[in-house]
């Protein structure tokens, strides 16, 4: 097991303060602003809790309130037995409700209302501290210039590019006729003003055409004409284990090309180009993107190049680079099995902790990077990180310690093939791979001028009723999506209290990006909690209404039968979102997993020593 440094640990402990300060202070908040406005209208107030469940601590105040933190920790609540027969949730009342004073209509609603008040306030407290400060984001998303167009994107989580494997579309944005430059007006008749609202409007979009098809229509400026454009989105994989699919174009935004350091001995630092030039344009195309700029240089292959920059200075010359064709990986070796070759095994490599003499690290290992596309069958024996030792060659068992054994073991004729497996842990076993045979993919080569990229921070000063508002707006069209059949929105891809502590956790070295999703968590607190559903409080304000017009239309008995019903459908919804979470997890570990094995035995420092 890796040691923990003390800096890890220290990143540890202020990731989790920030989770109990923040999403726990927005929940504190909600149930506050019930607080306040039921002592304020003279309301029985029993328990204040954060949580649900039994109490693991807290007091009682000497106003007879019993203020607690619980054992479950999926929201909070305020005891008000005059409010709603809660014991469901809440439990057992101290005093029977039928023998308090009964409170008036406008009671009911203040109270019920004042938590997602609270939260708006909050919301928009924390977003006027933003609109001061500024709010990081990444570079060119402020305005919706398109940076890139690529001409194939990728639809799955597990594509290895650099290895010349995966699942690749043509490009939706490119096949309809965007180009880098463009300047996006609209995406479906919706304004956008900044380039995370592109996204936003392509993923919860409801488009489709004659045949089924997602669309969105972008309507952009280019060369100071309005021009309409028809995007048929694809749907991109997210998540291999929870099966999150959204819809994407396939855009960049523009972003400058600014040299961060050049490699020894490289064609960039022979042509003389130096950490902070700006490349403006390469054999007098101008350029938007750094991705853009690297697919020039694959596509032009190793000849010349006529390349303008801004040099650090201020000043502009012209000089010419001459790409080296090489590639950034090591090879891999892949085992095609099944009816069709339907699954690729990915094998690489393994550095284990021995040097030869000279200095270089031993590589006799062949360890599982995993299997394209993903085999539920065998998910969970040949797991990444799963070393392969031996195989079933043609006339005896072959001890397998290098790509090339493995390829001369395995053979290129389909077969039957047993492998022997094992892992760090101590277990082993075999299995058997049906019409197996072994595979010749090559790395991909790459035109490279050996550089790496400078990237420019830039901060979004945000009006903060227009962050509320937009924020607000979205999480109505995302409910009104879930229950759309044109959208690819389903209720499994919503974020559960795991995901939303995971995410303070990996936001927790920027304060500020922690306050904007709590301005998010509070909105999107104030609107779910205000839906007309009982348990919630919109539920009770609907309750309240109906009860308030009617007369006998809902008696104490209904009301209370429509809270059990309500909240054991409720629970169901939220343990279905957090299994689904729990599986988003799991995979978001397999990719973490899978981007540490490619560092560490596949990719490789580039090399612009001799040529090869």
């Amino acid at each position: 097991m890796d040691n923990i440094s003390f800096s890890d640990l220290l990143g540890s402990l202020w990731g989790i303060t920030l989770v109990v300060a923040f999403f726990g202070g927005s929940i504190f908040v909600h149930e506050l602003g019930h607080f306040l406005a039921a002592r304020k209208r003279g309301l029985k107030i029993e328990r204040f809790s954060i949580g649900f469940g039994p109490r693991l601590f807290g007091w009682t105040g000497k106003d007879g309130v019993d203020y607690r933190v619980s054992i479950i920790p999926l929201g909070g609540y305020v005891a008000l037995p005059q409010l709603a027969d809660m014991e469901g949730i809440e439990g057992a009342s101290s005093e029977e409700a039928e023998k308090l004073p009964k409170i008036s209509y406008a009671d009911k609603m203040i109270v019920s209302v004042m938590g997602a008040v609270f939260n708006v306030i909050f919301a928009f407290a924390l977003a006027c501290i933003l609109w001061f400060t500024g709010m990081p984001v990444a570079e060119g998303t402020s305005s919706t210039v398109i940076g890139y167009v690529p001409e194939q994107v990728v639809t799955s989580s597990d594509h290895l590019a650099e290895l010349g494997l995966g699942n690749t579309v043509p490009g939706p944005a490119y096949k309809a006729g965007l180009r880098s430059g463009d300047k996006v007006l609209s995406v479906d008749d919706n304004m956008v003003t900044n380039f995370s609202q592109i996204i936003e409007a392509v993923m919860l979009g409801n488009r489709k055409d004659s045949q089924g098809n997602p669309t969105a229509t972008f309507k952009v400026e280019r060369d100071g004409k309005e021009l309409e454009f028809v995007v048929q989105p694809a749907r991109i994989e997210l998540n291999s284990k929870s099966g999150d699919k959204v819809r994407m174009a396939g855009l960049q935004p523009r972003t400058e090309v600014r040299v961060g350091a050049t490699a020894a001995g490289s064609p960039a630092e022979k042509a003389g180009l130096k950490a902070g030039d700006r490349i403006l344009s390469v054999d007098g195309y101008p350029l938007n993107n750094t991705v853009e700029f690297r697919e020039l240089l694959r596509k032009g292959g190793a000849k010349p190049r006529t390349l303008l920059i801004e040099q650090a200075d201020g000043v502009s010359a012209k000089i010419v680079v001459t790409p080296q064709a090489t590639t950034t990986v090591n090879p891999v070796s892949i085992i095609a099995y099944g009816e069709g070759k339907r699954h690729w095994l990915i094998l690489v490599p393994a550095t284990r902790d021995l040097l030869t003499k000279d200095g270089t690290a031993v590589r006799d290992q062949l360890m599982v990077l995993g299997i394209s596309p993903e085999d539920p069958a065998l998910a969970e024996t040949l797991k990444i990180g799963t070393i392969i030792d031996k195989v079933d060659g043609r006339e005896q068992i072959v001890a397998v310690r290098s790509l090339k054994a493995l390829v001369e073991a395995v053979g290129l004729t389909p077969r039957d093939l047993t492998v022997y497996w094992k892992r760090a842990n101590g277990d082993a076993g075999n299995l058997t791979l049906t019409k197996a045979q072994s595979v010749d993919k090559q790395p991909v080569r790459h035109a490279q001028i050996g550089i790496s990229y400078a990237t420019r921070p830039e901060l979004a000063y945000r009006n903060p009723w227009e962050t509320c508002m937009g924020i607000v707006k979205s999480t109505f069209t995302t409910l009104g999506r879930l229950f759309d059949r044109g959208s690819d929105i389903q209720v499994k891809q919503l974020a559960s209290v795991i995901s939303i502590t995971k995410t303070y956790y990996n936001i927790s070295e920027d304060i500020r990006r922690v306050l904007w999703f709590t301005v998010l968590i509070n909105l999107n607190l104030a609107v779910l909690n205000l839906l007309p559903i009982p348990v919630l409080d919109g539920g009770h304000m609907l309750i309240a209404t109906i009860q308030r017009f009617t007369k006998g239309v809902l008696s104490n008995k209904a009301v209370i039968i429509l809270q059990y019903t309500f909240m054991a459908l409720l629970l169901s919804l939220m343990a279905y979102i957090i299994l689904h979470d729990v599986r988003r997890c799991s995979g978001d570990s397999e990719l973490q997993l899978k981007q540490q094995l490619l560092e560490r035995h596949v990719y490789k420092a580039q090399d612009f020593g001799a040529k090869k």
